[in-house]
């Protein structure tokens, strides 16, 4: 069986659940091949930049503006029409892949993929039956296709909007949950003793995990500093990711004899202006401007206390179900992927600065389930932290509401129902 996955790099959401599922099929059928294409690079290298780097610029630089434009083309539009138009553009340019491939099923794993998926079927002699896998809490109108052959989605709260927002078939609509690795669902005793060993930690005081990527640097460092003085006793993961800069500040933090230290936040150099959503845009597309405001991005960060708690900083981390399992409460931004794993792990969730869109659309869900908190700024979000953490029996009640949002062994469904529908379109065939 030859299984065609497309994803793209708008956020790593929609790579990892790529990855995830054909890791589980890898493993579990040697006799299927499995291929992760990303659509967007395969089929412009300019459509992949103008989406891509559209994406980081407007979600993280400008979030009102994005969020406005998520809004506008998840309805009927000149934006959603503009969209359209660029996908049944470049379509057609997937076709030589699919007969390359000789694909028995796609998976799609980005809403572009799907609605170009279901452009080719409506407009060349493709038959290949798609599935689309909605990487989000709600849904949006770029994943609706007349040709997609099956949906699924992360809850029945989401198949329940597929079908009342956008009149989805219900027969075609699988809450399965998103697909995430299994180690998340595995909870093993003796492996979470030993990753509290290996790092230092005692096992009777609560953990705070903090995934902080895509933080401001002074966001997270002013929440760490306000954390570290609650009259609390407990111990603070934090991961980075991939932001350097980030790790770089928060290194010095941990330093205690530094008291003050240079940082380079983008997140500060236009929050005075009134037209700051305009003025992002353009410092990120002038070479000129960036170089005069240099200068600008390099700020002090001045430590406001001394107090402290125990704490460990990671960069990358390919095993963060580790972390995960041995954490009682996590702060993160609530991504669509992040959210299932978290879920999987039975973690209860701070989300913290949500885009708008699809962030804040999975804040709401998680909030409305009782699974998560919207953490506030300052001093006020450390307090509420601090409730949770000095009332073990609210925890516990959002950890048993994340069990009961959890789709258990999701990607093992996932794959019996692709392996339904390759035989289904076999006997038709």
């Amino acid at each position: 069986m030859n299984i065609l996955i497309l994803s793209a790099s708008t956020g790593g959401g929609h790579n990892r659940a790529s990855n995830a599922l054909k890791s589980y099929i890898s493993s579990v059928d040697r006799d299927s091949n499995v291929e992760i294409i990303d659509t967007l690079k395969y089929c412009s290298s300019i459509l992949d930049k103008t989406v891509t780097t559209g994406y980081k610029v407007l979600a993280k630089k400008a979030p009102e503006l994005y969020g406005t434009f998520y809004k506008t083309a998840d309805k009927e539009s000149p934006i959603s029409e503009l969209v359209n138009s660029a996908m049944t553009q470049f379509a057609k340019k997937l076709l030589p892949l699919l007969e390359e491939k000789n694909t028995d099923i796609v998976v799609t794993c980005h809403p572009f993929a799907s609605s170009m998926m279901s452009i080719l079927k409506a407009t060349y002699d493709v038959n290949v039956p798609v599935v689309s896998i909605i990487t989000d809490y709600m849904p949006h109108r770029a994943y609706i296709g007349d040709h997609i052959d099956a949906y699924i989605t992360a809850s029945k709260d989401t198949a329940d909007n597929l079908s009342k927002k956008y009149g989805v078939d219900n027969r075609r609509i699988y809450p399965l949950g998103m697909p995430i690795f299994n180690s998340f669902y595995e909870h093993d005793e003796k492996r979470e003793k030993e990753t509290l060993d290996r790092l230092g930690f005692s096992h009777s005081i609560p953990t705070v995990l903090i995934m902080a990527g895509s933080f401001g640097v002074t966001d997270i460092l002013k929440i760490y500093e306000h954390l570290v003085e609650l009259p609390v006793d407990y111990q603070i993961i934090v991961i980075t990711g991939k932001n350097q800069k980030l790790y770089d500040a928060f290194e010095k933090m941990l330093t205690k004899d530094i008291k003050e230290f240079e940082t380079h936040d983008y997140s500060t150099l236009f929050s005075g202006l009134s037209d700051a959503n305009i003025a992002k845009m353009i410092y990120e597309h002038s070479e000129q401007l960036r170089h005069e405001l240099s200068a600008k991005l390099t700020k002090t960060f001045r430590r406001s206390t001394d107090k402290t708690k125990p704490t460990k900083l990671f960069y990358f981390v390919d095993n963060v179900e580790d972390y995960m399992h041995i954490s009682d409460l996590i702060i993160t931004k609530p991504g669509g992927l992040t959210t299932s794993e978290s879920l999987a792990c039975a973690l209860p969730m701070a989300v913290f600065k949500a885009f708008p869109g699809q962030e804040a659309q999975n804040a709401d869900f998680l909030v409305d389930k009782k699974a998560a908190i919207v953490l506030e700024k300052g001093e006020k979000g450390a307090k509420q932290i601090e409730e949770l953490l000095t009332h073990p029996e609210i925890l516990r009640e959002m950890k048993e509401n994340c069990r009961n949002c959890a789709q258990v062994h999701s990607t093992e469904r996932i794959f019996s129902l692709l392996n339904d529908i390759i035989k289904t379109q076999n006997n038709i065939n």
